[in-house]
């Protein structure tokens, strides 16, 4: 299996589309870097986050997600990384 990674920086709300044509996917993550995400708000995942619960390391990392729609809508307070697997065809 491979992965795609994108970087999302602090205090941005950022629209992913979902590359079905080159295999992204459906699995997914949301990483924290380096510090504590704080505020984490998805939409269009399987599990989406509401804010309430921080992203971290020795907490809740999710790093098994899955993507629904065909754009994941990510809002982050604090750096993540968002992978998508790619699934070889």
């Amino acid at each position: 299996e491979n992965h795609n990674q994108h970087v999302q920086p602090n205090q941005v709300q950022e629209q992913v589309q979902v590359q079905y044509q080159v295999g992204e996917g459906p699995t997914c993550g949301l990483i924290p870097i380096g510090c504590k995400a704080r505020n984490v708000i998805t939409q269009g995942l399987k599990w989406n986050l509401d804010g309430s619960i921080p992203l971290e390391f020795g907490g809740l990392v999710s790093s098994s997600n899955r993507m629904m729609d065909d754009t994941v809508v990510v809002y982050t307070s604090d750096p993540l990384v968002f992978t998508a697997e790619i699934i070889k065809c």
